[in-house]
């Protein structure tokens, strides 16, 4: 049996479970839930309520941590133009160039208008990963 205990989540945190047959279950985490996986289900038991949902049926599980209102990065790529933009991200957040051996090439802050642009053709040709907040791109720059 696995256990997965849900804590130090924001007020109107939830966890959302889709399910194939298009149903969806929606606990708030405040109601401390506590998910295990027995057999071939998914139990969800918190202080009111237990529910269990067959693993067959979960198309997918997400937890929100309560950010709602908050945009979630976006990346832009316009390989044309030679450049990827990282939208939505909170001012000054770190945008970092890394080349394929993992040696951090170039790093750049987004500005207050919540994103960052990499001109491709200011880097040298190779194959990069871009990352900022928790989005990451691979481009090959020729």
């Amino acid at each position: 049996m696995l256990l997965i205990a849900l804590t130090s989540f924001a007020d109107n945190a939830k966890i959302l479970v889709k399910q194939k047959s298009g149903n969806e279950t929606i606990l708030e985490l405040a109601t401390k839930p506590v998910i295990t996986f027995s057999g071939e289900d998914m139990v969800i038991t918190n202080d009111f309520t237990t529910i269990s949902i067959p693993l067959a049926d979960i198309d997918s599980y997400v937890v929100n941590a309560g950010t709602e209102g908050i945009e979630q990065p976006i990346i832009e790529k316009n390989l044309t133009e030679g450049r990827i933009t990282f939208n939505n991200l909170p001012a000054g957040t770190t945008v970092h160039v890394y080349t394929m051996d993992g040696r951090q090439f170039k790093t750049l802050a987004a500005g207050k208008a919540s994103n960052a642009e990499v001109n491709l053709h200011s880097l040298p040709k190779g194959t990069y990963i871009i990352s900022a907040s928790n989005k990451r791109v691979k481009v090959i720059n020729k």
